[in-house]
């Protein structure tokens, strides 16, 4: 049967696939901790599932506008005006399928054949291959330990060519948990000067911050014409699965999207956006109340991993993930991040991210967004695998 391209090259999510294998090995009566999903281990407010309810229970459960409700895409904006601090109207505002659906339109909208999209790399995992469906041509950016995993200014200047299209930001960072400074977000706006290339913001990890605060590419002066900012209430209101996103920015850019999406899934589903508007409307405990638990996590990951032999790691300052080298216990069976994902899995019965699957093969991505208890036993695990591998046994030179 003839395939398409892009579906022929198209790889499925790592961490999908991960969750699944877990769910399978946990069916078999296997007792495995996850530390692979970028997923909260809270319960969506109670106040989002109250609205949802009152809405199905009318009875009238029939397309929305393509952009979504109105009263959603105003509260939308009012949260994005927040948390970006940059007025956004509500005809500025796209109510998506979840952020991931918002990076996706957004690169649609903007790349196209021959063109080309920067994406600083370690990178999540989607991006590239939404890049590919686009039929754009991916650029990575490659950032390393000595910039604290972020963009650096020559990088980004070297790299722009004719075709440059887009660049990807991803600020709190998955899977390094990086925070952009407004310095280092102004030097990027600066190189961008005169260049007809759309910043493709990626923020649904902005409440979660732990050193310094957030700050969005559209806050830098000159910014905000050129910026398309995605967030949603998947990371913030622990609602994945419930898919809605919001995008904002340039008008032009708004109106693509929106001709996109009504082609595509014509709306997100209602019943859904009725409980976002809940969550957004009960304010902001409950993000609260996640980022001090995430906070407290990450401090017990990150003593924990340091104590562990041939593995060198920094603390986030957000997100909820950490990204631990480890690649001084690489050797003999384990000859990358892969190699040691499937070894704590097998052996510890832990689930972990191969750091190759974000482009950084000398890393793996744990998520601190589980349960204090099962996170803790699962630290506990992979010490107890590591010092056993040949490589821990063998002292070798600090890593910077």
């Amino acid at each position: 049967m003839h395939l398409a391209p892009r579906a022929k090259t198209l790889s499925a999510s790592a961490t999908l696939e991960l969750n699944a294998r877990v769910a399978e090995l946990r069916a078999a009566g296997i007792d495995v901790i996850s530390l692979g999903a970028g997923e909260p281990d809270f319960p969506t407010p109670p106040e989002a599932i109250a609205a949802a309810q009152a809405f199905i229970a009318k009875g009238l459960v029939h397309y929305t506008h393509a952009n979504g409700l109105p009263e959603l895409r105003a509260a939308a904006a009012e949260s994005l005006s927040r948390s970006t601090e940059v007025r956004w109207t509500t005809e500025q505002v796209v109510v998506t399928c979840g952020a991931k659906e918002g990076v996706a339109l957004a690169l649609l909208a903007v790349a196209g054949a021959g063109d080309e999209v920067l994406v600083p790399t370690p990178s999540w995992i989607s991006y590239e291959p939404m890049v590919g469906i686009a039929d754009a041509r991916v650029v990575r950016l490659p950032c390393d330990e000595a910039s604290g995993w972020k963009l650096r200014p020559e990088t980004l200047a070297a790299a722009l060519t004719p075709r440059s299209r887009a660049l990807v930001l991803n600020t709190p960072n998955n899977p390094t948990g990086s925070v952009y400074t407004q310095a280092e977000l102004a030097a990027l706006g600066r190189v961008l000067e005169g260049r007809e290339v759309v910043v493709v913001s990626d923020e649904i990890y902005s409440p979660f911050v732990y050193e310094g605060r957030h700050v969005s590419p559209a806050a830098i002066p000159g910014m905000a014409g050129r910026t398309v900012v995605v967030n949603g209430v998947s990371k913030s209101h622990a609602m994945t699965g419930w898919r809605i996103g919001f995008l904002t920015g340039p008008q032009p850019i708004v109106e693509a999207v929106s001709k996109l999406k009504g082609h595509m899934t014509s709306n997100a589903a209602a019943p859904s956006q009725h409980a976002a508007l809940g969550a957004l409307r009960s304010g902001e405990a409950c993000t609260r109340t996640m980022a001090e638990a995430f906070a407290r996590r990450r401090k017990t990951a990150v003593e924990a991993l340091r104590r562990m032999p041939g593995i060198a790691v920094e603390a986030p300052a957000g997100a909820f993930y950490v990204f631990p080298r480890v690649d001084a216990l690489y050797g003999g069976r384990v000859r990358g991040s892969h190699d040691f994902c499937r070894l704590l899995l097998d052996e510890a019965r832990v689930a972990v991210v191969a750091g190759a699957d974000f482009g950084e093969d000398r890393c793996v991505r744990l998520s601190i967004a589980t349960a204090d208890d099962r996170l803790a036993e699962a630290l506990t695990r992979i010490g107890r695998c590591v010092a056993g591998l040949p490589a821990a046994l063998t002292p070798s030179p600090t890593r910077s």
